[in-house]
């Protein structure tokens, strides 16, 4: 059973199962085989064409290979407004929502935002925070709320974060490298440090929430 790192901005050479992040300004994405994800990010909202971005995005989610839409969301530390960005994120939404594709969600100092979001809309897809930073409260009202948590190397080394990475259930848990110059071993092992739970468990347990979430269909080629 492979180890999947749910959300990187490199492919390496590694026996592992990634799904590379592919930014909507940069596609069309047609490495066959390749599971990726795309979507328009808050920070670039303003640097493209709105309407030539969805059009592209909804194009790649017919591909069988695009399995999830994002990233995408919320980022209240940028000069950009929120308002704006709200109704990026929630178009992108319903393009998910036609296609039954999970999100995978940006978010820094939003998160009553996302609540809120997810509430009123009543949305029944996974959506998936990918480089997951909260605290122990904020991961508390996140669970409440059904999200589900993808986690990289920053959340892992802050020792202050510890607590709120062991509330995190294991079934509503992934792992990435990101953007990070880092193997998805070294998270694995960390994370299971951190859990003093066996590596192979987790490894099992997120190979599960996988299938769970994206189908059968999407390992059949690992």
């Amino acid at each position: 059973m492979k180890k999947i790192d749910l959300h990187t901005h490199q492919i390496t050479e590694e026996e592992y199962i990634q799904v590379l992040n592919v930014f909507a300004q940069d596609l069309p994405f047609s490495e066959n085989g390749q599971l990726f994800s795309t979507g328009l990010h808050p920070w670039h909202i303003k640097n493209v064409k709105h309407q030539e971005s969805l059009q592209a995005i909804e194009t790649a989610m017919r591909q069988k290979n695009m399995i999830a839409l994002g990233e995408c969301g919320l980022d209240r530390s940028i000069a950009k407004d929120i308002s704006n960005q709200l109704s990026y994120f929630e178009e992108q939404i319903r393009l998910a929502e036609n296609y039954s594709k999970p999100l995978i969600i940006h978010c820094v100092r939003a998160y009553p935002d996302l609540i809120k979001l997810k509430r009123d809309l009543k949305s029944d897809l996974p959506w998936i925070i990918h480089g997951y930073c909260g605290n122990l409260e904020t991961t508390r009202s996140l669970i409440r709320h059904g999200f589900y948590f993808s986690v990289g190397e920053s959340f892992l080394k802050d020792e202050r974060k510890r607590a709120s990475f062991q509330e995190i259930p294991i079934d509503r848990l992934f792992l990435e490298t990101d953007d990070k110059e880092v193997s998805i071993q070294y998270i694995y092992s960390t994370a299971a440090q951190i859990l003093t739970a066996d590596e192979e468990m987790i490894t099992e347990a997120i190979y599960s929430n996988f299938k769970t979430i994206f189908g059968n269909d999407k390992l059949i080629c690992f």
